[in-house]
């Protein structure tokens, strides 16, 4: 089953393309990553799929559910419907600087999901002992490292429930130490087949952990397959000259 089928999906801003006819689908349980230069639209990209930006033409739909059809979105609730269905996790972390890490985690689903409070308090201390900050529960942001930020931002992101998740360069603003824990959060949820887009430069977790890549360039897909596929034998030069460089 397709979790997630786009076809022909455009964004510009202003008189610059930014997403140009791209099309790929998202099986369920899958993890795709998504790798290319800097500039090509690959966040645009994720950003257009849980509608936090508009785009301009094509179609995306989630479980079968249209968000954009031919260019055209449905109303502003149904929108909102079909993009609960999944969660983003941010470069910056995006947490609320002046709660808890257990308020962090809680708000959401109080306020989206009307979730009872001891419920949100259980739910989000298992994350956290899932994610590895056993502890951190009445943790600020500003008493934790940046990988501690992304994996509390993991966690949030779970406790929606949703039934894919997307990483916009999760690890992008780590150095490498901390860079290895979130990753390894990240494995541990393809290795339960958490259904995933991971937009990264770690050319190493994609290698790994994906079952599927994409490589963006230009504004468009330049090619998709496997980790094998790819970083072996790429049909595209643009591809081995950008795998050259980063490996």
């Amino acid at each position: 089953m397709n979790m997630i089928q786009v076809e022909g999906l455009k964004k510009s801003f202003g008189n610059d393309a930014v997403i140009d006819g791209v099309s790929f689908s998202v099986e369920k349980g899958q993890t795709v990553a998504v790798i290319g230069p800097s500039g090509a639209g690959k966040s645009t990209m994720l950003r257009c799929l849980i509608n936090l930006e508009t785009a301009d033409g094509g179609t995306i739909q989630i479980e079968g559910q249209p968000l954009l059809e031919n260019g055209k979105y449905p109303a502003e609730k149904v929108r909102r419907q079909i993009c609960a269905k999944m969660g983003m996790v941010f470069q910056n972390f995006n947490l609320f600087p002046h709660l808890t890490v257990l308020k962090n985690l809680t708000l959401p689903p109080l306020n989206a999901k009307k979730m009872d409070a001891p419920a949100a308090e259980k739910r989000a201390k298992e994350l956290l002992k899932k994610v590895g900050l056993e502890g951190k529960e009445n943790a600020r942001p500003s008493e934790l490292s940046g990988g501690q930020k992304q994996r509390v931002a993991i966690a949030r992101a779970l406790m929606m429930g949703p039934d894919v998740l997307l990483f916009d360069e999760p690890t992008s603003a780590l150095d490498p130490q901390l860079t290895g824990e979130v990753l390894e959060v990240i494995r541990e949820l393809s290795r339960e087949h958490m259904t995933m887009i991971v937009v990264t430069h770690e050319m190493g977790f994609a290698r790994e952990a994906a079952d599927k890549i994409l490589f963006i360039g230009d504004h468009q897909i330049l090619e998709e397959g496997t980790p094998e596929d790819i970083f072996n034998h790429p049909k595209d030069p643009r591809i081995s000259e950008f795998v050259s460089k980063i490996l």
